[in-house]
């Protein structure tokens, strides 16, 4: 690839040991995993050695593991798996304001089964989300709470484990779309006390086209896609191999270690904006806990959909909010429900790295930005 790759948010280029992985699974062992006869055993093989794989990044239980066709699949399953199979009675679902379109939509469109969405409003408080609004929204009444670990655009991160507490104090399931976070933060489903993850194998390094939803062992979920057997009767259909042994040869390799560089670097970034542009340039939630290869950064007073296409230009990639919407050159509505007004929304562009990224990629990136705003 010529020129300068910073929207890793929005996906990662799939690593050569894990395309490896993967070419076997494309070529001579394409066997169909539910035959018994050889080829179908090695392809069976291989989906189990990418379930512990997979498992085994997230410290859980191979058998917790559901593959799926995505991460907003996972998130789909999630939330409707527990609607549906809801023996409680209970019929409000709480999500945060932030949380991606698979969660919000979904949420919305169990509307129609006699289900409530209430959305917690984001409440900064001492540079991190205030758990305040969580703890009055989840009640008795609360079937299941949604909350992403970390969020897309800048990066911040949710108070995963005290709302986990209130969750437990209750009785409500939580579940956390942990695409994000996934491999580039230690995250622990259990010693936060979630019920549920999702994760997607693309924005970790993976292949596009799979994901996975962690499910705490006992919960019950009703599937959503019926026919087979396959995922522990959770999604029937012939399952895609390679995918996942591209996804759990991503996951082996994901190391939260490696992104202590990335913190390095993308700290070094937003440095040098500030001390060559001065007030020209905010750091969106600078100050906050945050993913450590995300910088939404606030070119104040320009519109960042044109500098991005200059940016674009000129060889370097980046994004202005999230990859499912990034073709609509639209306001960011995450940065607006954040506090940011509509101009200092417009003018904002998150900058994700990667482990594949250098000091030089960063440097001709700041260069770039200089000849483009003087």
């Amino acid at each position: 690839m010529s020129g300068i790759y910073l929207d890793n948010n929005a996906t990662t280029e799939i690593l050569p040991e894990v395309r490896q992985a993967m070419l076997p699974f494309l070529e001579s062992a394409f066997g169909n995993p539910n035959s018994i006869y050889e080829l179908g055993v090695q392809a069976r093989a291989a989906i189990e050695r990418s379930r512990h794989q997979v498992a085994q990044a997230l410290g859980v239980g191979a058998s917790e593991i559901t593959f799926t066709g995505s991460g907003t699949e996972a998130d789909n399953q999630a939330l409707l798996g527990v609607a549906f199979a809801n023996l409680t009675g209970r019929k409000k679902i709480v999500i945060s304001a932030l949380e991606h379109s698979a969660v919000k939509e979904t949420a919305k469109w169990l509307g129609k089964f006699g289900f409530s969405t209430v959305e917690v409003p984001f409440v900064a408080e001492q540079g991190r989300v205030s758990l305040a609004p969580f703890s009055q929204a989840i009640d008795e009444e609360t079937l299941l709470v949604s909350v992403m670990a970390a969020h897309n655009e800048t990066g911040i991160l949710f108070p995963l484990p005290e709302i986990a507490q209130h969750c437990k104090k209750v009785g409500a399931l939580l579940h956390s779309d942990a695409i994000q976070a996934f491999g580039k933060i230690a995250f622990s489903p259990e010693q936060i006390g979630l019920d549920m993850v999702s994760i997607s194998a693309h924005k970790c390094h993976g292949p596009k086209g799979v994901g996975a939803l962690w499910v705490r062992r006992g919960l019950k979920l009703e599937a959503l896609v019926h026919g087979g057997p396959q995922e522990n009767q959770r999604r029937a259909g012939t399952e895609n191999v390679a995918g996942i042994v591209g996804f759990g040869a991503a996951a082996a390799l994901a190391n939260p270690e490696k992104y202590k560089t990335v913190s390095d670097l993308r700290d070094r970034f937003e440095a040098e904006l500030l001390a060559r542009f001065g007030k020209r340039v905010m750091i969106n939630f600078q100050d906050f806990a945050r993913l450590p290869q995300t910088s939404s950064v606030q070119f104040v007073g320009m519109d960042g959909n044109i500098l991005l296409i200059k940016l674009d230009r000129a060889g370097v990639f980046a994004s202005s909010g999230s990859a499912c919407h990034s073709r609509s050159l639209s306001v960011s509505k995450s940065l607006l429900a954040m506090g940011l007004t509509e101009k200092e929304a417009r003018g904002s562009v998150r900058f994700s790295l990667s482990p594949a990224n250098s000091t030089g990629d960063i440097d001709q990136t700041l260069q770039i930005l200089v000849r483009l705003l003087t």
